[in-house]
C-alpha cells in the first residue's frame, strides 16, 4: 500500500510540473490568515488522506484526528507550515532540491514528533518498527521518500492552489471568521491536552480532586479516548464508575456542581 501511494505521488509529480511555474510561493509576503488557512486545510486533508490510507488497508475506518473535536492532524498542519516555510525557498534550484529537502525535513519531523508525543502524553501513536530501514520506528526510509514527494507536490502545486482559494474570501469577513476558526481550534487543543493529562494521571491511580477534573473524567474516560484515538497505545488505567452525561446540560453540571445528574 505504501509503495502504491508513493508511485501514485511520483506520477502527480511528474504531471504537475506544466501547472508548477504559475504558482510560486512567496513565503514572505503571506499574511496570518494565509498562514492559519494553509495549516487548517492541510491538517484538514492529512486527516481524511490518513483515514483513506487506513480504510483501503485494512477497510477499517478509524479516526486519525489528533483533536477530541472535528477531522484534524496538528502533525500534517505543522509539517505543511514547516514545508513552506523551509521548501518553497528551494524552488529556485528545481524538484530534485525541494524533494531532498522534503527527505530530510519530513523525516526528521516525523521523530521529533513522535518523540515528543511519547515524551509528553507517554503514549505511542505510531510505530515502523516493523519496516525496513526504520530509525527507532519513529521514521524509516519509505516514508522519508514519501514526504519527499509530497514536499513537492505541496511547494508547486497544492500550496499555491490553496492560497489562490484563499483569496478569493473577503478580507476583512475572511479573517473574522479565521480568527474564529483559531480560537475554537485552540480551546480543542487545550481540551484534548487537558483529557490526555487526566488519562495519564487516572492510569496512576489519581482520582477527580476537583470539578474540572470529574468533568474530564466524566466525558473523556478511557472508553471514550480509546474509540477517539484508536490507533493509540493505551497503558493500563484504573477506571472509575463514572457514568458519561452527552448533553451539554451534563457537562456544564459536572464542572461547575461536581457530580453527574441523571
Amino acid at each position: 500500500m505504501a509503495i502504491f501511494i508513493i508511485l501514485l505521488l511520483l506520477l502527480l509529480v511528474l504531471l504537475s510540473s506544466a501547472e508548477a511555474a504559475s504558482g510560486a510561493l512567496r513565503v514572505p509576503k503571506l499574511r496570518w490568515h494565509q498562514w492559519f488557512f494553509l495549516f487548517l486545510s492541510s491538517a484538514f486533508l492529512g486527516c481524511l488522506f490518513e483515514m483513506g490510507v487506513v480504510w483501503l488497508g485494512t477497510g477499517v475506518l478509524m479516526s486519525r484526528s489528533s483533536l477530541l473535536y472535528g477531522a484534524i492532524s496538528v502533525v500534517w498542519g505543522l509539517g505543511a507550515v514547516l514545508m513552506t516555510l523551509v521548501l518553497a525557498p528551494l524552488r529556485r534550484y528545481g524538484k530534485w532540491a525541494v524533494f531532498g529537502g522534503g527527505v530530510i525535513l519530513g523525516g526528521g519531523f516525523e521523530y521529533l514528533t513522535s518523540l515528543v508525543l511519547e515524551r509528553v502524553f507517554h503514549r505511542l501513536f505510531w510505530d515502523y518498527s516493523h519496516l525496513p530501514l526504520n530509525l527507532d520506528g519513529r521514521t524509516n526510509l519509505l516514508y522519508a521518500v514519501f514526504w519527499g514527494l509530497a514536499g513537492v507536490l505541496w511547494v508547486y502545486w497544492l500550496a499555491p492552489y490553496l492560497l489562490r482559494l484563499a483569496e478569493k474570501v473577503p478580507r476583512k469577513s475572511g479573517q473574522a471568521i479565521f480568527a474564529g476558526l483559531a480560537v475554537l481550534l485552540a480551546l480543542d487543543m487545550l481540551l484534548s491536552a487537558a483529557a490526555f493529562w487526566r488519562m495519564e494521571e487516572r492510569s496512576r491511580g489519581s482520582v477527580p480532586s476537583n470539578h474540572l477534573e470529574y468533568m474530564l473524567d466524566t466525558w473523556y474516560d478511557d472508553q471514550a479516548m480509546q474509540q477517539r484515538y484508536q490507533n493509540m497505545e493505551l497503558p493500563h488505567s484504573v477506571s472509575f464508575p463514572i457514568k458519561r452525561q452527552r448533553t451539554i446540560r451534563g457537562m456544564v453540571l459536572c464542572l461547575f456542581i461536581g457530580k453527574e445528574v441523571v
